[in-house]
């Protein structure tokens, strides 16, 4: 009986000091760390916008790596890719998403940020208000929107054709008039059909000299001429 009694006052205060520490723990992690990852169902959009002129870079990879802390990061636990659409967007992975910290990378283009290669970006920012990298290579802003995430780059040449394209197309479009890939060259006049020079005097001046070399030639034979 007596045995019992104590079991059970043993259990108790083993259970206790569980619900306590696990309190703390809480408690110490704080309101806005997340110990373990939840689901959010709202979607997180990554926008790549060249930094000069803010125009959507399209089909851009992206490389991005998310974790709780830099060393998940540097570990690249949780790693996955993206591709961007006509629209210069890409949607984060779920399991990306329902992480706090995210690294991204622009593969074959450069980051208008300073050391990005180290830059964590809090998801649930992104997911609150929304939130923009900073932009060292022009002057180009957004306005940020809840789950949005703008990320500025330097665009290569092939991307400035590429929207520069699209500008000229969007322009057309809006003043009416239809959009074409390439415009049209100037009409060039017919060239003025090339005459063939008078040949007919110089051949008639080697005719008569033929003729006086062959006179002299035969005046010479009969003695005439000394």
């Amino acid at each position: 009986m007596i045995r019992s009694f104590r079991s059970i006052r043993l259990v108790r205060s083993v259970a206790f000091l569980f619900a306590a520490g696990w309190v703390s723990l809480a408690a110490a992690a704080g309101p806005t760390n997340e110990i373990f990852p939840n689901a959010h169902s709202e979607p997180i959009i990554i926008r790549i916008l060249d930094g000069k002129h803010g125009q959507p870079l399209v089909h851009v990879h992206l490389i991005l790596v998310a974790g709780y802390d830099k060393r998940d990061i540097r570990l690249r636990l949780w790693e996955d890719e993206a591709l961007t659409d006509d629209q210069g967007r890409a949607r984060l992975p779920n399991q990306l998403a329902n992480l706090p910290f995210l690294r991204i990378k622009v593969a074959k283009k450069h980051m208008c940020l300073a050391n990005a290669g180290a830059t964590l970006f809090s998801v649930e920012q992104m997911r609150g208000a929304g939130l923009s990298a900073p932009n060292r290579c022009g002057f180009a802003t957004v306005t940020d929107a809840p789950g949005v995430f703008t990320v500025f780059v330097k665009a290569s040449g092939i991307a400035k054709a590429r929207y520069g394209s699209q500008r000229s197309v969007q322009s057309a479009t809006a003043a009416g008039t239809p959009a074409t890939s390439a415009t049209p060259a100037a009409a060039v006049p017919a060239a003025a059909p090339v005459q063939a020079p008078a040949t007919e005097p110089t051949q008639n001046g080697l005719v008569r000299l033929r003729s006086l070399a062959a006179s002299y030639v035969r005046l010479q034979g009969f003695g005439l001429l000394r």
